[in-house]
């Protein structure tokens, strides 16, 4: 047993912010103790995406490199590649208290109550700016809504108690598809930058040492080191870097989908931000503040993602988590399609984007939706097995954010709690806006036959099973009804053909044959 602590100030490992509120209590040298532990055993809840552990891992020891160096005066102990987990490991200490900044993802509280025998101390998590307040009484909850009122609330983009540019969003011009120079000669990405420094290659190289040792060798995802900002002061200068060079184009081209580049003009910086690195207080600030020269609309669509979606969702999840754990509307019940872990396809759009994030543990959110989500919807996924591979692949995916995006807006396995339709589309969709149909093996034009697009057949299939089965819901049969009818407009002998295709997809999906 290690010596005996009367309080654990335990930071999380999402929780890297030089602003948290340990790091400026006045703690006594002897009987208190700030504890930051790597939990191998945490590391193996999912399969996670390798460079997921390299970053969190790596952004964890810089910050305890920067806290040592800048409050050597506390009392501070950093627990590296325990084989324990964390309630082991705190129970050594034998303290009477721990206490914790509340945790983003609920699980934490309820392992720390179960598990610990000292009194647990929760303190307030400023890393957020809405509470459950915000959030109507009851679902359907409406992102507008929300998000209005958190402009208003917290002065974002207002002139005069009214949203500057005389209107609240610019989604109209923020929708563009790629244009042909943009396939043609896409610019840098933020993927294509390096922010580890001297002290992050140190870091890493004990960190690699670590999991190569620790992880499978057949884990998704390519093993190699991360490049983004590691601790607040790269992270400033790479925000800075954001706003110079792409938040002008990110508005209009946020959709566009270019097989050449994974980020396009995205930030990357929900990684950063989910790490608590950089605060979206900071973020909110450089945004609003950007160079005059930069349009509304960017700003506007920028801004939406992080005053509006991010905290929106997390009041969902946070209210809805319990049905969230095995909710399945459609009750779909077919096994995440092989593809997803890897295996061959000649389906363009899918082979790309999964390449994507095998090589970056990233691909944006549209990508996320519209190709990856839309296709597990299409394919009658079980909606946890495709909520579980978003939540370990992705360098920025934690429950909290992933769980409500996808089984509530990708898969409407909630039923709509916040979402008023599913997001499913034909090959139309993708075709418009990306360039992934180019060269494809697959024609996007086509709905029957072995050349027609996969996407086609599945995506007329789930709206014929959509109206067989939902149409008693008035509210899902409102906004579904145009396609319905446009269904019901087919011929008997198209529509058996398309059923008869889409039931063909679906057992060559899971054989791994398209």
């Amino acid at each position: 047993m290690k010596d005996g602590k009367q309080r654990i100030f335990f930071i999380l490992g999402d929780q890297l912010s030089l602003e948290h509120p340990f790091v400026k209590m006045k703690l006594h040298p002897v009987n208190d103790l700030v504890l930051m532990i790597e939990s191998l055993p945490r590391a193996d809840w999912l399969p996670y995406h390798p460079q997921k552990l390299l970053y969190v891992f790596s952004c964890m020891r810089r910050y305890a490199h920067e806290l040592k160096k800048s409050h050597a005066d506390l009392p501070f102990h950093y627990v590296k590649g325990s084989q324990k987990t964390f309630a082991e490991v705190i129970g050594e200490f034998a303290s009477t208290e721990v206490h914790v900044v509340e945790p983003s993802e609920p699980r934490t509280l309820e392992w720390m109550k179960e598990q610990l025998s000292a009194k647990i101390v929760v303190h307030s998590n400023s890393f957020f700016l809405a509470d459950d307040s915000m959030l109507a009484a009851k679902p359907p909850y409406l992102l507008e809504s929300f998000y209005r009122s958190m402009r208003v609330k917290y002065g974002i983009l207002m002139d005069n108690g009214k949203p500057e540019g005389g209107q609240w969003n610019f989604d109209e011009e923020n929708r563009l598809p790629p244009s042909a120079e943009l396939c043609k000669n896409p610019p840098p990405d933020f993927l294509s930058e390096d922010w580890f420094d001297d002290v992050d290659l140190d870091i890493y190289r004990d960190v690699e040492a670590m999991l190569r040792a620790h992880l499978p060798n057949d884990r998704f995802g390519r093993f190699k080191r991360p490049t983004l900002p590691t601790n607040a002061a790269s992270a400033a200068k790479y925000l800075k870097q954001f706003i110079a060079l792409r938040l002008e184009k990110f508005g209009p081209y946020e959709d566009a989908m270019v097989a050449e580049s994974a980020g396009v003009y995205h930030s990357g910086l929900s990684a950063l931000m989910n790490l608590q690195i950089i605060s979206p207080q900071a973020i909110l600030r450089a945004i609003t503040s950007a160079p005059k020269n930069i349009p509304i609309s960017s700003k506007e669509g920028f801004v939406r993602q992080i005053v509006g979606w991010r905290e929106f969702v997390r009041l969902v999840y946070l209210r809805h988590r319990p049905e969230y754990a095995s909710t399945n509307f459609f009750a779909f019940k077919e096994n995440l399609p092989p593809l997803y872990w890897g295996a061959p396809t000649q389906m363009n759009c899918l082979s790309t984007v999964i390449q994507q994030v095998h090589e970056h543990a990233y691909s944006h959110h549209i990508t996320r939706l519209m190709v990856l989500g839309n296709f597990a919807l299409l394919t009658h996924t079980e909606p946890q097995q495709i909520n579980s591979w978003f939540w370990s692949v992705y360098l920025d995916a934690y429950e909290w954010v992933v769980t409500p995006n996808v089984l509530g807006m990708s898969q409407f396995a909630d039923g709509g709690v916040f979402a008023t339709k599913p997001y499913v589309s034909g090959a139309n969709y993708i075709k418009k806006m990306s360039n992934y149909c180019k060269g494809c093996a697959y024609d996007p034009k086509k709905t029957i036959g072995e050349d027609a697009c996969p996407f086609n057949a599945l995506y007329w299939d789930f709206i014929d099973v959509t109206q067989r089965t939902q149409a008693h819901r008035a509210s899902f049969a409102r906004r579904m009804g145009m396609m319905w009818s446009v269904w019901k407009k087919k011929s008997d002998e198209e529509q058996q053909a398309i059923r008869r295709q889409a039931e063909l997809i679906r057992t060559r999906v899971q054989k791994a044959e398209v």
